[in-house]
Order: structure tokens, then sequence, then C-alpha cells
């Protein structure tokens, strides 16, 4: 309590006084150090005033020969020296035109430089120029400037004023020099003396509110403390009143905490009873969490021919949506969504139980609808519990470009092509209630940029604070805005948007698979095949449609040429591949006789068309490319021609 209450008052309480206390100090800083400077400013001018009134009208010839004449003088302005604590005190006639001075009499405090009483007796004469207040005063005018100097006689501030002979004329200067050195110390001795009153005070305040704030806060506080430990760590031995006097807040908290106490106890063995329960519960559904989470693929996958991004967001109880991908053979891949009936850990178990079967069959090489078939009998020979789930199975075949698909009770999927298309040509009984039931399945041929959309009833059943549906139609309208990779994303934001401010009332479970484009193909050496080649090319979007008609040609000439000369009588094959970054990179790969194109290759100046026999297709081709590589390897021929896009974009 100490260290958590009254330090931190403390703390509080310090800070406030340093803040004042050092706005104090700045504020009286200022204060002495202006009187301080004002006052040595003042001892300056009133007794450069007072000497040269004492002086008027004096002989300056006779001060300097007469020594009695000018020991009068000597003791007068040496008292005036010492009361006003100058350093200096001197008497000199200037001469303007060869800039010296000739001192008359000089006067010298205790804080003079030795070098000075040596230097700067009467009659020397030194080299100096006037500065404006000496000039300003030698012509007869007063002035209020203090010039301050800093040389091997001190650091002073001098105060002059002229005295007048008899005709009225300027016949002298007096110099008043008061140390600046001497004033700043005594600045700093009266401000030493103030920041020790203040350190004193701040001691001494702080130390009385110490002392209050434990009689008066600190006591109330730990009796009240005490009993609620007491009451936290022994209650068996029973509970006792707290009993702090008087009417301030302390008392009305400890009356405030007996009356709650009461209460507490009084409703203490139900807590339990309803503490129990609901750990059990919620234990229940983060291990069902785990499960429905722990079989989900990442949200990403990507191959040279597809796309597959998918989300998985729970309700806050734990239904029994999950998707599943994974790839077969021959590198087709199979696509899977369903929804588990229930809740809670036995839909979790049923889940992981129906997709370990799924995935079972799917990889022997099972059709979508015998998937199904099998998963339901499987499911439905020992299912005490009598659930059930809503599964749509695809498989998509990257070779023919076919996906095959059965529906068991399922949400109908989309495809999301030239239009919007419900693949709703299927359907079937839900899976795992009866057994021997037989499922249709479809097939569809996509094309690249093809998307098929999947998804649960969390997405179109999600309702508002209006208690409105997010519905079909709605999904449908941003299905055909939005028809690519990004639709899963961008529906979830939708259906959040719709459904903010309130409580999610189940899983929203979506899966999108997209078809790429070709990059790399394999085909028949047949001339046939010549527009496979060159579709491939045109259809590839990063290429600017500037450059397609020439790289279509140069990838004729290739493949003619490959078509014409590199098999006999059976042909071979001939793998073809696109890759687009910041350059187009086409390459040509055939395991035909081995042949360097190029090598013996021709001049365009060179070229006769009378008498030259081939080679004007390998000439076309190499010159639309920037650069051409040729390699033999593994019994093949490898060509690869680069065009770079920074000129054509």
């Amino acid at each position: 309590m100490r260290n958590s209450i009254i330090a931190k008052i403390l703390i509080i309480i310090a800070a406030v006084l340093i803040i004042t206390d050092m706005s104090l100090l700045g504020l009286g800083f200022y204060s002495v150090y202006t009187t301080v400077h004002r006052n040595y400013i003042s001892y300056a001018k009133s007794s450069a005033t007072i000497a040269a009134d004492l002086l008027d009208d004096t002989d300056m010839k006779k001060l300097q020969t007469d020594a009695g004449y000018a020991e009068y003088y000597k003791t007068v302005l040496g008292d005036l020296c010492r009361t006003n604590d100058l350093e200096y005190l001197y008497v000199y006639i200037p001469d303007i035109e060869n800039k010296t001075i000739t001192y008359v009499m000089l006067i010298y405090g205790q804080h003079s430089q030795s070098s000075a009483v040596t230097e700067r007796v009467p009659g020397t004469v030194v080299e100096h120029e006037l500065n404006e207040s000496e000039i300003c005063v030698w012509n007869g005018n007063e002035t209020d400037n203090v010039e301050e100097t800093n040389n091997k006689y001190g650091h002073v501030m001098t105060s002059y004023s002229a005295v007048y002979d008899k005709d009225g004329n300027v016949a002298a200067l007096v110099g008043a020099d008061v140390s600046t050195d001497e004033a700043f110390r005594i600045f700093f001795r009266r401000y030493r003396i103030m920041v020790a009153a203040v350190i004193i005070s701040f001691v001494f305040v702080l130390g009385v509110i110490a002392a209050i704030l434990k009689i008066k806060v600190l006591k109330p506080a730990e009796i009240i403390s005490r009993r609620m430990k007491s009451f936290v760590t022994d209650r068996q031995f029973g509970f006792e009143k707290l009993g702090v006097n008087g009417n301030d807040e302390f008392a009305q908290m400890s009356d405030a905490f007996n009356s709650m106490a009461e209460e507490i106890d009084s409703y203490i063995k139900n807590i339990n009873e309803l503490t129990e329960e609901k750990h059990r519960q919620e234990a229940e559904i983060n291990i069902a969490k785990n499960i429905q989470t722990g079989f989900l693929q990442d949200k990403l996958f990507e191959n040279s021919s597809i796309r597959i991004s998918a989300t998985m967001v729970p309700a806050k109880y734990v239904g029994g949506d999950f998707y599943d991908y994974f790839t077969l053979s021959n590198d087709n891949v199979c696509i899977v969504i369903a929804d588990v009936s229930g809740k809670g850990i036995s839909a979790a178990l049923f889940m992981a139980r129906a997709i370990t079967v799924v995935r079972q069959y799917a990889q022997l090489g099972y059709s979508p609808s015998e998937i199904l078939f099998h998963t339901n009998n499987c499911l439905s020979l020992n299912n005490p519990e009598q659930m059930f789930l809503t599964v749509f199975v695809g498989i998509y075949n990257s070779n023919s470009h076919i996906f095959t698909y059965a529906n068991g009770g399922h949400n109908t999927p989309y495809l999301i092509s030239d239009t919007l298309i419900s693949l709703d040509e299927v359907s079937g009984m839900t899976v795992g209630i009866f057994e021997d039931e037989d499922y249709d399945e479809a097939s569809v041929v996509l094309k690249n940029g093809d998307t098929v959309f999947l998804y649960t009833d969390g997405v179109n059943e999600a309702v508002n604070v209006n208690k409105e549906f997010f519905g079909i139609n709605r999904l449908e309208d941003i299905l055909k805005k939005n028809g690519n990779e990004k639709c899963v994303d961008i529906v979830l934001d939708e259906v959040k948007n719709f459904a903010k401010d309130t409580q999610q009332s189940d899983d929203i479970t979506m899966l999108a698979l997209c078809i790429l484009p070709d990059t790399c193909i394999n085909v028949k050496a047949d001339l046939e095949n010549l527009s496979i080649i060159q579709n491939l090319i045109i259809k590839n979007d990063s290429i600017p449609v500037g450059l397609k008609s020439k790289l279509c040609l140069a990838a004729e000439e290739i493949f003619v040429n490959i078509c014409s000369y590199a098999y006999g009588k059976d042909k071979g094959n001939v793998e073809f591949s696109v890759e687009v970054s910041n350059k187009v990179v086409i390459k040509f790969c055939d395991n035909g006789k081995r042949f360097n194109p190029l090598e013996n290759t021709i001049d365009i100046d060179d070229y006769d068309i009378d008498t030259q026999i081939g080679g004007l297709g390998r000439m076309i081709a190499f010159d639309i490319a920037d650069k051409a590589d040729y390699e033999y390897k593994d019994n093949k021929n490898i060509l690869t021609i680069i065009k770079h896009l920074k000129e054509e974009q």
C-alpha cells in the first residue's frame, strides 16, 4: 500500500513542487541577476557623474603638477571609489587626432589588477581610439550607454562623464569601471542562498505532506486492505467487518465493502457450480475449434495451372464447416467444402472423420460421385448420433481442363466465367443418413481465367441488425462484379459490413478455384498445332498487344523449322513455354536430331532470294528477338529467344 498509493501521491506532489520551485528559481535568477547588474551599472553611472561634478572648473595642468592639489581630489575620489565598489576611477584627456589618451588621475579599487597599478599612472600616454560613448561625452552630450570590456586589466563595465572647464568646454573625461566578475560573484552568492532556501522549503513541505498522508490516508487504507485480503484468503475463518470511523470516503468505502461481502457470501456456493459448468463448456468448445481448424489447409495455394484461395471464419459456437483441397495423380486437384450438422465437439469429431474418408476415396482415384457414394456408406454405417453433412466434391484435370463435380445436399456453387453460371445440374441426398444413395455428377470445361466459387450457408444466411438475410441475390451481384481470384476476400468483406454490430451465428466458409493462363504446353511436331503455339502467346495478357504479332511470327518460323527438319516420318513432340516478367522468354524443346539454329545464319544484306535455300525463317525469328540461346542437353535441342519489354511498354 505504501508503494502503490502514498509513494505515487508523493511523487505527483513532488513533481508539482519541483515544477513550481524551478519556476520560482527561474524568476529569482532573472530577478537577482537583473538587480545586481542594474545596481552595478548604477554605481558606475553615479560615480562617473559625481566625479565629473567634483572636477568641474578644475585646472587639469595643476592637477597633474601640484601634488598637494592632486592629493585632495585623490582622497575625495578614493572615498567615492570605495563607497560604490568601483574597480577603477580615472580622469584622462583624449587626443582624437592622434588616437591617444593621457591619464590625469587614477583611483584603484580593491579588485584592481596589479598590472593596472603599475602601468596606468598619471601622465601616461597610451594609444586608444575612443568608442561611441566616449565620443558622445567628449562632444558635450549625455549618454546612458555603458561599455563592457574584457582585457588584462579585468572584465569591467564603464560609464563616462565629461569634466568642463571655466569656459564651459569639455576639458577631460571621467571613466568609472565596475567589475563584472565581482557583480557575478555577488549574484551567484545571493542566488545560492535562494536555491538553498527553496530546497529546504521543498523538503519541509514534502515531509509535512507525507506525514499528513500517512495519518489520514495510509492507516485507513492499510486497515481496509488487510480486511480485503483476509476476506479473499481466510474465508474459512469468517469475515470480520470493517470499522473505520468518521464520515469521510474511507468510512463510506468500509460500509460499501461490508455490504458487498455479505452479498458475496450469500451467492458464493452458486457461483462455484456455475463456474464449473462454464469451464466445462468452454473447454469443449476450445477442443472442437482446435479439431476444426487443425484439419484446414492453408488459405492460399498455387501451382502452374491453378490458384486456390479459401477462408473459414468460425462463429462464437463451433459449427462443422470445413474446406479441403489436395493434389491427385496426373496433377489433378480435388476441392471439397462441407457443413456438418450440430455444434460442439461431436460435430468437430464427425467433421474430422468425414475429411479423412473423403481424402481416402479421392486418393484411390474415385470420381466425385463415387467419393460421395462410399463416404455416405462409411459414415452411415456407424452413426449413433444421426449426424450428417452437406458436401460438394470437385476434381479438376489440368491436362483436359475438365472440372467434374458432385453435390451431396450442399449450397450450389458458381462458375464465374464470361457470365455467372450456377453449377446446379446435379444434386443429391445429404451424406451420412441413408446407405447406398446414388449421386450424379457433371462436368464442365474451364478456360483460362475461370473461377469456381464454393461457399457454406454462413454466407447467404448472415443476418444484419434489421433481421435481414444476406441472401443469394446479393451474393450473385457481388460475384458478377468481382469475378476473379479475389472474390473470397471481397465477399467476406461484404458479409462483415452487412452483418456488422450483430453476433455471427454460423461459420463462414468459402473456397475459390481459379484457372491460371497456360505457360507451357507439349504438342506433336505437326503444323496443325501451330495455332495452339500461337494462342499461348495471344492469350497471355502480360504481353503488350503490339508485340504479340511479332512473337507469333517468330514462333511460327521456329516451329515450322522443327516440324520440317527435326524428325523423320514418325513425328516427335515439341515442348513450348512462355514466361513473362520484364522480358518475354520463349523456349522450344524437342528430342529430334541435333541441330544448332544459331549456326550458319545469314545476314539480310547477303540474302539472295533467287539462289539462297533456307535460313530466311531463322533470320526473321532471330531479328525479332533481342537475344537467342541454344543448348543440347539430355538428348534434347533447347532454343530460347528473349524479347525485352521496356521498349514495347
